[in-house]
């Protein structure tokens, strides 16, 4: 995308922020940016993501040490809105579908869902940001990912947003929100009703 109403620093910030949010599924901390385009102080690097808010690049949380949101992208336009996923109980996927362009960027095998719930508040995933699912990426543990429970009503099951941990005697699906439970699964369970349908790349919110 066009950067020329950046600095060079700027932009190199803004793109290493797309470039960690795709990896590892939530945007990097001051530090990390810093250490990433080799400036050490973490003021400066708060001065660069000010400039950046300022102009709409990015959307920032504060006193949140990974409240980054990535306002634009050349990465993601164009992509399907596939669905509505939910961040709390499983919720039947693709039923209430909006099949809309999200203005992002270009179109891949990646899909876009529109997140409904509080349960991944903690990882800066709200009500009503969008999430970018890659469903042929390798799922390491505790990674974010859609998890669908076949037996759901939908067609396509009933999907969840959760980190995936795979512990000795069940899968757990944690949410990020101190007040609400995890999910347990058997192993057996699991193997038989449950599918992964991809792993989070990046997190999206509208002004």
């Amino acid at each position: 995308m066009d950067n020329d109403d950046l600095s060079e620093t700027q932009a190199k910030i803004y793109h290493f922020i797309g470039e960690y949010t795709r990896r590892y599924g939530m945007p990097p901390t001051n530090r990390e940016i810093g250490e990433a385009v080799h400036i050490k102080s973490t003021g400066h690097v708060d001065y660069h993501l000010t400039v950046l808010d300022k102009k709409g690049y990015i959307h920032r949380e504060r006193r949140k040490s990974r409240g980054i949101r990535l306002m634009r992208g050349e990465e993601v336009q164009g992509l399907r809105i596939a669905g509505t996923i939910a961040a709390g109980v499983p919720l039947d996927i693709y039923a209430t579908a909006q099949q809309e362009a999200l203005d992002l960027g270009k179109h891949t095998r990646e899909y876009v869902l529109l997140v409904r719930g509080q349960s991944m508040i903690e990882d800066h995933i709200a009500d009503g940001d969008y999430v970018l699912i890659d469903p042929g990426a390798y799922i390491n543990d505790g990674d974010i990912i859609v998890a669908t429970h076949k037996t759901g009503n939908a067609e396509g099951g009933a999907a969840t947003l959760k980190r995936i941990y795979k512990e000795q005697n069940h899968i757990r699906l944690q949410p990020a929100n101190s007040e609400m439970d995890p999910i347990i699964i058997s192993p057996e369970e699991w193997d038989n009703e449950w599918e992964v349908q991809g792993k989070v790349t990046a997190v999206y919110r509208r002004c």
